[in-house]
């Protein structure tokens, strides 16, 4: 059963909305004819990349206060030529899921680009599924992407990668088809697309079996206008709860996403010896389950210990959280072993050689063995470093820099360097204000400094 949080009057925190969630709840409602509302959605970088490119193709948008009012004529009545390309920004997931639903959408013509970073990642992996759905595109492996629509017959692929993306990018080009598609891959991949499309009554079911997992899809399916709240996302709460860890300050995290599926963070951090109580949140407003991540304070003391190793099939569920899973690690009192990171090198950046590269400039030792990420351990106050760090635009990687320079100033009286902290916008606008309260409410409670992993 999960615990009850402390009594211990701690700062109270709301969850930033979760990005995941938000990106799929705008393309359904996109699809649907008529006006749909979504309450708290994240409204960031990457999922204004998904309002533009969905308003290019004739989807309106209303903001008021925490709700955004989607106005759509439908998939049948949008752009089929839109007069600009669909600018993606440095969103991964706006660019597959627009060559996912724009492939089955007929005499769609449309052009889908991204920023420089975007531009680098892959995108046949996606490209591969929908072409041997019978999709026409013009790509080599990158953006840009021109896409040629057309109506799509049911199909039935398997995709080599345990990817969320991918597996969405198809179910919304299924939804449109004639007939019974099926996409097969691995499993352990997030599983909020299903759930959704389960709570709008839609025909898309999932089944799991030898760590594979089919999505099944009866097409075509009516999507109906509706309205959702997006619950707090799990990947933004670790970064919340790694400065406090690190702080020693005490926090409650409320209305985080309850979805099993994204809480293998708090599954390596309690193989480290770091319990985090969770609370579930008595409502239904949300799309999915909700609870409350109590970080009490000091909860480090006497108890960190090294992870061991993680093990690749816990990947999928953490791939987000490895930075800043890496900085806690890194004042565990030894060795922990990220197995199979290899997708870190095609996130917004090279994420695995980023992580090393903070890591060895705060002062611990890191390496990549092939596919995996060794983390010595042993970091303590007297052994950090100040530092210069550049992010690469990367947004996990400047939240962990962050991290690791709040600990850096305030324990170990370090002066650190970051070269872009703008980036953080993609996912988590507030973070630098988040860190700042952080920081006042353990200057309050710690004036000595010795407390959480460092004590």
């Amino acid at each position: 059963m999960p615990a009850k949080p402390s009594t211990t009057s701690v700062p109270s925190i709301s969850c930033p909305p979760d990005k995941s969630i938000t990106h799929r709840v705008l393309f359904l409602a996109a699809m649907a004819r008529g006006r749909s509302r979504v309450v708290r959605p994240l409204l960031s970088g990457d999922t204004r990349a998904t309002m533009d490119c969905l308003a290019g193709l004739g989807v309106r948008f209303h903001e008021s206060g925490d709700v955004v009012e989607v106005d759509s004529p439908g998939i049948a009545g949008w752009h089929r030529r839109p007069s600009a390309p669909l600018y993606a920004g440095n969103s991964g997931t706006t660019a597959r899921f627009l060559a996912g639903v724009l492939s089955a959408c007929p005499g769609m013509e449309a052009v889908i680009t991204g920023d420089a970073s975007l531009s680098r990642r892959p995108m046949r992996r996606v490209l591969d599924l929908l072409e041997q759905a019978g999709a026409t595109s013009a790509a080599s492996d990158t953006l840009p992407v021109t896409v040629h629509g057309r109506r799509l017959k049911a199909f039935d692929v398997r995709s080599p990668h345990g990817s969320a993306q991918v597996k969405t990018a198809m179910v919304l080009a299924a939804l449109t088809c004639d007939g019974v598609s099926r996409v097969t891959l691995p499993d352990g991949s997030r599983n909020h697309t299903e759930i959704l499309c389960a709570n709008l009554g839609l025909p898309v079911t999932a089944s799991r079996e030898g760590g594979v997992e089919t999505i099944t899809v009866h097409g075509p399916a009516e999507i109906n206008p509706f309205e959702v709240t997006v619950p707090g996302d799990p990947s933004s709460a670790a970064f919340i709860v790694a400065a406090a860890l690190l702080s020693g300050t005490g926090v409650i995290i409320r209305g985080v996403c309850g979805n099993p599926l994204r809480s293998a963070f708090l599954d390596v951090l309690d193989q480290a010896g770091v319990v985090i109580q969770r609370a579930p949140v008595a409502s239904h407003e949300f799309t999915e389950p909700a609870e409350d991540w109590v970080v009490e304070a000091a909860a480090t003391r006497g108890v960190m210990r090294p992870a061991g190793e993680i093990p690749a099939a816990w990947v999928p569920a953490i791939i987000d959280e490895i930075p800043v899973l890496a900085t806690i690690l890194a004042f565990a009192p030894g060795r922990s072993l990220f197995r199979g990171v290899g997708e870190l090198r095609v996130k917004e950046s090279d994420r695995l050689a980023g992580t090393i590269r903070l890591l060895e400039a705060a002062g611990c030792a890191a390496r990549a063995i092939g596919d995996d990420l060794e983390i010595a351990g042993g970091l303590t106050p007297a052994a950090l470093k100040s530092f210069e760090f550049d992010p690469a635009g990367d947004h996990r990687l400047a939240m962990a820099a962050m991290v690791l320079e709040m600990v850096s100033e305030f324990v170990a009286q370090k002066t650190c360097t970051i070269s872009d902290r703008s980036c953080v916008e993609v996912s988590f606008p507030d973070f630098p204000a988040v860190l700042t309260s952080l920081r006042n409410s353990a200057q309050t409670s710690s004036p000595s400094r010795k407390r959480g992993i460092l004590s």
